[in-house]
């Protein structure tokens, strides 16, 4: 008898799909960083349908992550299109690079108008996805740069109100939500930071510029840094991210990239106070994916460790961490396979 009522309740266009494992592998969109998977926790990467909000200092990376999330899409995925609304207007200098994106299936937008946005996706956008459109992901970057209703529309910067802004952005998430939910669409919003005046002498000295309502809006907040240490400046053999051959006036060696700090500080899926860190070089996009791994599987204790100084695995042993590395990087079933084992610890 449950049974009748329960197809009759399934008709409803609200009722969800109990049957749809929303963590499985085909349903979760990856980065092509093994760390930056492995801190979101249970889907090993970002479900479908859900959002994500990268927040940080300036230059710490935040663009960095949605454009290597967007390149893996395109990898993985050859339909996949991916929109893009860069409120900073910075589109034409930075949408190029090494960072896998097919051009021919990527759309930038450069507007800070909240209209712009939010009526383009529930207007035109949404009509092309019904029309049959394969859009994988859209990007905010960043939230905070949006303006209000108002202030969009306001002659001079003197007509002003309080709360315009997060009114418009509020309103706007909560009329794009059932468009990213229905059609398994990720959501990827960067922020910037504000000082934390209700910090007190302990608390965060800085929060995610953002309003209370735009924050209850996402499912997993990453904090992205860029690591300036001794460690962030060089890889796993000691190797220095620089040009020894280019200097400038002061004889100092040319950067060529560095490291960057994620934490997954809150998430509705789990994995919340992981960390993870990747090496971006400025002409050849992520590297050293082996180094993260290697990293993941010691710390996870995937690896017989006999002494300090001997990683085994599958029976087969390695005389130290480069040799380890090294032969992760060259072999790509192994590579695989620790991803796997990896991915699959929370599963």
């Amino acid at each position: 008898m449950a049974n009748k009522w329960m197809k009759i309740l399934q008709n409803e266009e609200s009722a969800v799909d109990t049957g749809y494992d929303a963590f499985s592998e085909e349903n979760v969109i990856r980065s092509p960083s093994p760390s930056l998977n492995w801190i979101l926790g249970k889907a090993a990467g970002i479900p479908k349908g859900s959002s994500i909000l990268f927040y940080g200092p300036q230059k710490a990376g935040k663009s960095l992550a949605t454009y290597l999330i967007a390149g893996n899409i395109h990898k993985n995925d050859p339909e996949g299109i991916v929109v893009r609304f860069d409120t900073e207007m910075r589109a034409i200098f930075q949408s190029r690079g090494p960072w896998g994106i097919d051009y021919s299936r990527y759309m930038p937008f450069d507007t800070n108008n909240p209209t712009e946005v939010f009526d383009l996706i529930t207007g035109k956008i949404k009509d092309l996805i019904d029309d049959g459109m394969p859009l994988r992901a859209i990007i905010i970057d960043s939230m905070t740069a949006l303006m209000g209703i108002r202030e969009a529309d306001a002659e001079s910067i003197s007509d002003s109100q309080m709360g315009d802004r997060a009114n418009a952005v509020t309103k706007g998430l909560k009329r794009i939500l059932p468009i990213i939910r229905k059609h398994k669409i990720i959501l990827m919003v960067t922020a910037h930071l504000r000082a934390n005046f209700e910090a007190g002498l302990y608390g965060p000295k800085e929060k995610a510029a953002l309003a209370w309502a735009e924050k209850h809006f996402f499912e997993t907040y990453v904090e992205v840094k860029r690591d300036n240490s001794t460690e962030g400046k060089t890889d796993l053999s000691g190797n220095k991210l620089e040009n020894a051959e280019i200097k400038d006036f002061r004889g100092n060696k040319e950067i060529t990239g560095h490291k960057i700090y994620v934490k997954n500080t809150e998430c509705s899926f789990g994995g919340a106070g992981r960390s993870g860190q990747f090496t971006i070089d400025y002409s050849n996009g992520l590297i050293n994916t082996n180094e993260e791994l290697f990293e993941l599987v010691v710390n996870l204790n995937l690896v017989e460790r006999p002494n300090n100084r001997t990683y085994i695995f599958d029976g087969k042993s390695y005389s130290s961490k480069g040799d380890f590395a090294e032969a992760i990087k060259n072999d790509p079933k192994l590579y695989e396979k620790l991803e796997n084992l990896v991915y699959s610890k929370d599963s």
